[in-house]
This record gives structure tokens, C-alpha cells and sequence, in this order.
């Protein structure tokens, strides 16, 4: 009886206390991009999550946004803001697998943070580098802020 019991609980509170699955989806792919982040707006607050996302499938077709249609896009990297110079590791596509699951080489970035489980835009100043994914690139930015 115990046992019947205490593995109902369990079932309902890992259902309740489960994260967002798409945050649960990134994986190591063995070749990534480093950016690191120096300042942010007084919009990003403590505890706000950004992430760097990545289309699954039709790059050429420009009519899909993150924010607009976020279940065509992937979680390639994330980091958690706690109000000091970070760095976030943003993987590539696995080419050996079958499935897209990071960023191609020259790939738009999209960048966001998470809050209230929507997506909101930021835009990135960079002070080296650019916007697009480059295997082991390493980009600098100056700071962000909201809005595209």
C-alpha cells in the first residue's frame, strides 16, 4: 500500500515541478560558439533566463519568428542572468544525427529571455563578433536590450 502510494505522489509532483521540455532538449553535439554577455538593460532582471534559439527546419524562409511560432524554434543555449559578466555556451547541430539540434554554421542567432513562459526579444550590441552561429566562434557582447 506505501508503495502504491508514495509512486502516485512521486508521478504527480515530477508532473507539477517538471520543467519546460524544450529546456530540457539541449544537448552537447561536441562543437559549440562562446559569447560572452558584459551588460545588460535594467529591463533583465536577477533570475531572468536568456537563450539563444536556433530554427528547426526551412532556414531559407525568413516568415517565421520565435515569437510568433516558438514551436519551430530550439533552445541551442542557455544561461541564467545573476547580474555579473557571464559566458554561454551555444551548441551546434550534431551533423551524425538525423534530427536538428543546434545551429548551423552562419545560422541566425535569435536571442530571448524567458519570463512568464514567453518568449521576450532582446537585441544584442556586440563588441566582437556578429550574429550568426560559427563552430568554436567566440563573439563578445557589449550589452542588450528589449526589442529586436
Amino acid at each position: 500500500m506505501f508503495k502504491t502510494y508514495f509512486s502516485i505522489i512521486f508521478c504527480i509532483m515530477s508532473n507539477v515541478f517538471s520543467q519546460n521540455t524544450k529546456m530540457n532538449n539541449i544537448v552537447n553535439t561536441g562543437v559549440n560558439m562562446t559569447v560572452a554577455i558584459l551588460a545588460v538593460d535594467s529591463f533583465v532582471q536577477a533570475g531572468d533566463t536568456i537563450v539563444a534559439l536556433y530554427k528547426f527546419d526551412d532556414l531559407s524562409s525568413d516568415s517565421s519568428s520565435p515569437f510568433v511560432k516558438p514551436n519551430d524554434f530550439g533552445v541551442g543555449g542557455l544561461t541564467i542572468w545573476e547580474g555579473e559578466r557571464l559566458a554561454i555556451a551555444i551548441w551546434g547541430d550534431d551533423s551524425y544525427s538525423d534530427q536538428k539540434d543546434g545551429f548551423l554554421t552562419n545560422e541566425f542567432i535569435n536571442w530571448a529571455i524567458i519570463r512568464d513562459q514567453q518568449y521576450i526579444p532582446i537585441q544584442m550590441l556586440y563588441k566582437m563578433g556578429k550574429n550568426v552561429w560559427e563552430p568554436n566562434g567566440i563573439s563578445i557582447i557589449d550589452s542588450l536590450k528589449l526589442g529586436y
